[in-house]
């Protein structure tokens, strides 16, 4: 077994071992500036700006992966020219070189890529990739819908789109009126729309691009969520059902990937302006049994793990609430070793 996989079922046994003595308790204040549970008020919508911001962000450009239907034209080498299917792990088969990795990488790029490899064999290697079917181009909604799951598009997705796919409109099996989601993109952003103003078409009511494996969580009015991202084994938002505390959350969430920094691992809450985020080891909770940091959660806190090598922790605040602006990891001053 491979000495990453030991040290994470040691790491595993620890913490439930901890949990099962009741070393796991809350620190008896949190720190200056954070808002207890009682105090929090109701969450706040991304303003019109925030979501343009968001939106600018996305990669325009279609990217392959698994699925993907492509063909290689070659007139001049019909040896190489062809129809196939990407495969899982991102591959497509070229003659001779073999194996080439072409997911996440644009049409453009993946064509540069197969020209590269292949001028050693060929000169010039003359050749145009087409996209003949677009089996990856999906956004997984999930939450208070008809039909949780992935939802596949034949051209760029939006919001308002996959909420209709998903049946987030249809009456069939569905207790309450939905008025509110996440949109999650990747370990590190998260933007809260109201699906109200969307359908009134009022000032927050822009209907968002999306892009391919976007994650959109539909909230009930009841819910009572927070949110673990970054550097864990299954990043994403997680119910409250009880009493949960940080150390719990990151465990919920699979635990600290290989590549987490667990030094420096961050709670975003509500708090005021003075007020910095809170900064908690996870190694000194494990090794030293120091559970100072380990804070009972509220709702719509984040739990951020950062990744080692990558900038440090950076966020918009706005109106002293995380889901007012869009929650951004990147660019920050300093990096993590």
């Amino acid at each position: 077994m491979p000495s990453f996989l030991i040290m994470r079922a040691l790491l595993l046994c620890s913490v439930v071992l901890m949990l099962l003595v009741g070393c796991s308790g809350a620190p008896r204040t949190l720190p200056p500036g954070f808002l207890a549970e009682r105090d929090i008020q109701s969450v706040e919508y991304a303003p019109p700006e925030v979501m343009q911001a968001f939106e600018a962000a996305l990669n325009k450009e279609y990217l392959l992966g698994p699925g993907d239907v492509v063909e290689i034209v070659a007139p001049v080498y019909p040896e190489i020219a062809g129809e196939q299917t990407v495969s899982p792990e991102g591959v497509m088969t070229v003659y001779p070189v073999g194996g080439v990795q072409v997911g996440g990488l644009s049409r453009n790029d993946a064509e540069v890529r197969l020209k590269t490899v292949l001028t050693k064999y060929f000169s010039p290697p003359t050749l145009t990739l087409r996209i003949k079917s677009f089996e990856n181009n999906q956004v997984l909604v999930l939450g208070k819908v008809a039909t949780p799951g992935a939802v596949k598009f034949r051209s760029r997705p939006n919001l308002l789109e996959a909420l209709a796919k998903s049946g987030a409109f249809s009456p069939t099996g569905l207790e309450r009126r939905i008025t509110r989601c996440d949109i999650i993109r990747g370990k590190d952003q998260i933007l809260r729309v109201s699906i109200d103003e969307l359908l009134k078409g009022g000032a927050n009511g822009r209907n968002v691009d999306l892009a391919n494996n976007d994650v959109v969580y539909i909230h009930e009015n009841n819910d009572n969520n927070v949110y673990i991202m970054g550097e864990v084994g299954k990043p994403g938002a997680y119910e409250i059902r009880s009493s949960l505390s940080l150390l719990n959350a990151v465990m919920l969430a699979g635990g600290p990937t290989e590549d987490a920094v667990t030094s420096e691992i961050m709670l975003v809450r509500e708090q005021t302006p003075e007020a910095e985020p809170l900064t908690v080891s996870f190694d000194r909770m494990v090794n030293s049994a120091d559970y100072g940091g380990n804070v009972i959660l509220a709702r719509n806190d984040i739990i951020f793990v950062p990744r080692r090598g990558m900038a440090k922790f950076n966020y918009y605040l706005r109106m002293l609430n995380p889901f007012t602006q869009m929650v951004l990891f990147n660019k920050a001053v300093g990096t993590y070793k």
